[in-house]
């Protein structure tokens, strides 16, 4: 493992909602927990809990990518060239790829674009239905299936634009000699 590799394993963001009632955490290598304190879970209706998780889900990738450009940017130490308008077309649908997973049970549902913006959708009953614990492990599932989802989408989408079976796109062959990359969102 390089240490660019080890630097984005240290990443580690949180965000809790207002109430201090629900907590996430996304580190290192998109590793998810989900944390529900003071007895919350099934203090408020599905939407209610719905929305709550979508804002979470939000707020944790804003950290977690802000943390991770910071990582890579002190890394490799320079600005990445100017877009060219191939560069400027694949950002522009790289910000608008959606992405939706459901967890495995079908309770709760995610559609995230550009994993920028979440929704959170659960099914009708979920509370009273699922224990907590499985509830968590519900959520965490279908959270880790929108991001491969993403992921996937995303290297098609570099594929498509940067055809990756002659290597890097240009704006990662562009890097001086020895220098090591990372991925890019």
């Amino acid at each position: 493992m390089g240490e660019l590799a080890r630097l984005l394993e240290r990443i580690d963001a949180e965000a809790t909602t207002p109430d201090g009632q629900i907590r996430a955490r996304l580190s290192g290598r998109m590793q998810l927990a989900l944390e529900f304190r003071n007895r919350s879970y099934g203090s408020c209706t599905d939407a209610e809990l719905g929305r709550r998780l979508s804002r979470i889900a939000t707020m944790l990738w804003v950290r977690y990518h802000r943390e991770y450009v910071e990582v890579e940017n002190s890394f490799l130490g320079f600005p990445e060239p100017d877009p060219d308008p191939e560069d400027r077309r694949f950002e522009q649908e790289a910000e608008e790829l959606t992405v939706s997973a459901s967890s495995p049970g079908g309770w709760v549902t995610m559609t995230s674009r550009a994993l920028a913006f979440w929704t959170v959708d659960l099914a009708a009953g979920t509370q009273r239905s699922l224990a907590q614990d499985r509830f968590v492990t519900e959520a965490l599932a279908t959270g880790s299936a929108t991001i491969t989802a993403y992921r996937s989408a995303r290297m098609r989408l570099l594929d498509r634009y940067y055809d990756l079976a002659d290597g890097l796109p240009p704006w990662r062959r562009s890097r001086p000699a020895g220098r090591p990359t990372g991925e890019r969102w």
